[in-house]
This record gives C-alpha cells, structure tokens and sequence, in this order.
C-alpha cells in the first residue's frame, strides 16, 4: 500500500466507523437518555470504539503481519472505548461546569484515539527491548488527533449543543456530524503518520512496485517468507529470511542473513556484517530494488 493510499482509507474507513456507530446510537436510542453525562458518554464510547478498530486495522495493513493486523485492531478498539469514554466524560462536564462547548470533549478523544495507535509499537518494543519508536508514533498520533478532534468536533458546536441532542438534533444531523469527525480524526491519525515518519522502504521495482513500508519496529525483516515484514514473493532467488533492517542506537542499519542468494547496497555486495543506510539507498534484493527513506536528523 502506498502512503498516500493509506491516508485515505484512515479517512474513509474512519468517517464509515462512525457512521456504523452512528447507527448504533440511534437504533439503540441512546439519544433519548434523560442523564446528559450518561448519553454522551455512552455515545462517545461507541465512536471511540468503533473508530479506534478501523484506524487501527488500517494502521496494520501498513505496519504488520496478518495476525498482528488483528491484535492492534483489537487493541485500538479497547483503547478507543476509553478514548471515547474518557474524553467525551470530561467534555460534558466542562460544557456543564464551566460552559464550554463539547468540542473540547472531542479534541480529547482525538487526541487519546490518535496516542493508541502507537502503544502497539510500545508494547512490542517493550518486549523487543526498544520502545523508543513505539513512543514516537503514539506522539506523531497524539497531534494528528488533536486536529481531527478538533475539526470534527466543530459541527457539533455549530449544529446544536449536546444535552439537547434528543430533542433538537435530526437523526441526519447527528449521522453527519458523526461520520465527519470520524473520517477527519482517522484522516489527520493518518496524516501525522506519514509526514511525521522516520524513516521508511519503497519497493521501487519487483512485487507490487509502488508498496511503502513505515520502518516501527527494531527488526525489519525482507523475504519471501510468509512471515517477513516485507513480503517479496514469485522470486526464487530470494531466500524466505533474506535480509534484515536493524535500529541500533539511532542508526539503520542493513544485514544480509540468507544462506544463498545476494543482497546488493548501490550495488555492492552486503555481507553478514551491518552496513549503515542512508536516505536515497538502494537495495537490491533478486530481481526486487527497494529505495530507503530517512527523515533529515537534527544535530545536536
């Protein structure tokens, strides 16, 4: 999947979330609730929850392997129900203490939202003693969140305040408002993504040509293994565990670990011994070429 590819369905999947949550709310009549507090938190829980799973299975498509798509969709989804009953809890009681608009509420839940796309990269870094990337993307989906959130919860205060939902909001209303601040809050998750990334491969000729991989992870695997990070099958001079990309103390670094087969660094052979990579690479892997990509660092 291409980044720009990704930003989309972030945005499209994110704005289909809510309205599926949307749906829910009024099927169940949750609008109708008497206690304002009670109402929007259970409303803010469910969007949370349902935008939180499809941003995150979305997350996954770039990041993952097919059963880790699962275990960050889930985990977003849990995160997300918190997300949304944490933030949307506070929004009311500040439009009900201090009067302030809900929006605040929502910039809140973007902002949670966004942060647990990355504790998936946490927790593995955790368990792979480096989590120092991991708290880079919950950082970058933090800002992306608080955009969102705040775009999106915009209609909310233009449309009608939320404790009188139940008697002034038309059920069109509410789905609109809904499915806006869901596409817009997966849009800018996915946005602070991509141009706050670190550093990244583009498969430049090969299998799928065009695919981008966010390098998350300590280890990045190349190979024509159903389990490598970067899957580069129909190529039998590729070994099924090639090559390996590994962060260490700041640097990228290349490692050649097949039996058989070569991997070529602009075209000099890699061996068993790391070599340093630097923005504009090329990898050339079989018939395969993969470009490595790597924010400007700031010098200290």
């Amino acid at each position: 999947m291409s980044f720009q590819l990704f930003i989309y369905y972030s945005a499209v999947c994110g704005g289909w979330a809510a309205l599926l949550a949307a749906a829910v709310v009024l099927g169940l009549g949750l609008t109708e609730i008497p206690n304002a507090l009670l109402r929007t938190v259970l409303i803010g829980s469910l969007v949370g929850s349902f935008v939180g799973l499809a941003v995150g299975f979305v997350d996954g498509l770039l990041n993952d392997k097919p059963f880790d798509r699962l275990l960050r969709a889930g985990l977003c989804a849990v995160l997300g129900f918190l997300a949304g009953l944490i933030g949307s809890a506070i929004g009311q009681l500040l439009l009900e203490h201090l009067g302030l608009p809900l929006l605040f509420g929502w910039v809140l839940v973007g902002a949670l939202l966004g942060a647990s796309i990355g504790l998936f990269e946490v927790l593995r870094g955790l368990l792979g003693g480096d989590a120092a990337t991991g708290w880079r993307k919950v950082y970058n989906g933090f800002l992306g969140g608080i955009l969102g959130g705040l775009l999106g919860g915009i209609p909310f205060s233009l449309v009608q305040n939320w404790p009188t939902l139940s008697q002034a909001f038309p059920r069109s209303s509410l789905a609109t408002c809904l499915v806006l601040l869901g596409l817009l809050i997966g849009l800018f998750i996915g946005l602070a993504q991509i141009i706050l990334k670190e550093a990244w491969l583009r498969v430049d000729e090969g299998f799928r040509a065009g695919r981008e991989l966010l390098l998350a992870k300590p280890e990045t695997t190349i190979g024509r293994g159903e389990g490598c990070d970067l899957g580069l099958f129909g190529d039998h001079s590729i070994q099924r565990l090639h090559a390996r990309i590994l962060l260490h103390k700041n640097q990228y670094l290349l490692v050649h670990v097949a039996d058989e087969g070569e991997t070529f660094l602009n075209d000099t052979r890699v061996t068993r011994q790391p070599v340093a990579l630097r923005s504009g690479d090329l990898i050339r892997i079989g018939k395969s070429v993969l470009q490595f990509g790597e924010r400007p660092k700031k010098r200290t």
